[in-house]
């Protein structure tokens, strides 16, 4: 069973970030709400708010009517509390995201230059924060740190991303992190680019309302990640939803799902007819990805993001969706199929939200538990 919120003394500090976590992903709630899904005494929740208002992390936006009694004040995060930098550090590029306390994007930018070394990616990222956060701001009290979000074998599949040997290999080495955060001056959270992605949805995306979805993301190689009882899988190694590596069947034989969902298959297609082919075989065999997948975890949702625009986005969606029903087994619960609305950039915006998460975020199962 998942826990809830704790009224033990000792766990002050776990509640507080209960709180915050549960007004985060309700963009905004009331104390009575936040005594509802936390389960937490309303006295407990009065005593810890009127903390989290008193050193600035929340403020009261408004009054809510309806019902009976006096308007309920509702509570939201105050971003000016502080700031975080997210980087993906990409296969075709560099992106960078500036996040306020509350999440919000208060700068992004794309270097879509050369592949880069792991010196250059320093460059480009104090540079950044060089550009976008004054100096008044970049102390301890108020800069959280930096996240970065990469794929873990980003020197790998060197023949598809057309990259030297050289290039590629600086990047499969196991000091990768430490050498990158060596070159920085503040403090550093790394995670991989599809668990990034997802956290990125589960705290103010498409799974804000979600325990239980998988995240397929199509870029450059497609990636994804998983998400239960409300927290990101990270699996033994941090590479659980890995999706580019999971086996499919196409024409009767077995292969892996990035060689057949990834865009850099699709850019090949230079006519209709080879377009409309690669949306076939992608459809195909995303379905039977996620028929494998949901036979085994019983998913709330699938959520569909990445690099498409919205209309080809939503026609493969559909695509899948009709697989799915047509080829499923008759025990076959159907997933909730959702396109995300953070495109290319939901890496990055999860890369700035692990500071964050790492400093301010319990144990989510704890929160919308169902009854």
């Amino acid at each position: 069973m998942a826990r809830k919120g704790t009224n033990a003394s000792g766990m002050r500090r776990y509640n507080e970030r209960l709180i915050l976590s549960a007004i985060r992903r309700m963009n905004g709630a009331s104390k009575a709400e936040l005594a509802r899904v936390t389960g937490l005494s309303p006295q407990a929740v009065v005593r810890i708010i009127d903390e989290l208002d008193s050193e600035g992390l929340l403020f009261q936006a408004e009054k809510r009517t309806g019902g009976m009694g006096q308007p309920a004040t509702v509570y939201r995060i105050n971003g000016a509390r502080g700031y975080t930098v997210g980087v993906e550090i990409g296969r075709n590029a560099m992106t960078f995201v500036l996040l306020d306390f509350d999440g919000q994007q208060r700068a992004m930018h794309c270097d879509t230059g050369a592949f880069p070394s792991i010196e250059l990616a320093v460059q480009r990222i104090d540079r950044f924060l060089h550009d976008h956060l004054p100096a008044s701001l970049q102390d301890a009290r108020t800069f959280f740190g930096v996240g970065i979000a990469m794929p873990w074998f980003l020197g790998e599949w060197r023949d598809e991303l057309g990259i030297s040997e050289h290039q590629a290999a600086e990047w499969r080495r196991a000091d990768v992190a430490d050498r990158l955060r060596a070159g920085l001056n503040w403090p550093s959270f790394f995670d991989n680019d599809g668990n990034a992605a997802t956290l990125a949805h589960l705290l103010g995306g498409a799974g804000v309302d979600l325990q239980n979805f998988m995240l397929i993301n199509l870029g450059i190689f497609v990636g994804g990640g998983l998400v239960l009882n409300g927290q990101v899988v990270q699996g033994r190694h941090g590479n659980a939803g890995a999706l580019a590596s999971m086996p499919i069947i196409a024409d009767g034989r077995r292969d892996a799902l990035i060689h057949h969902a990834s865009l850099y298959d699709r850019d090949r297609a230079k006519t209709p007819q080879a377009l409309a082919a690669w949306q076939s075989r992608c459809a195909e065999a995303l379905a039977f990805a996620i028929s494998g997948a949901n036979s085994l975890l019983d998913l709330e949702a699938v959520i569909f993001d990445g690099s498409l625009d919205a209309r080809e986005l939503a026609d493969l969606v559909e695509a899948v969706r009709l697989h799915l029903q047509k080829d499923a087994p008759p025990d076959f619960f159907l997933p909730d199929l959702r396109t995300g609305s953070l495109g290319k950039n939901a890496a990055a915006i999860g890369a700035g939200l692990l500071p964050l998460h790492a400093q301010y975020a319990p144990d989510l199962s704890s929160l919308f538990k169902r009854e």
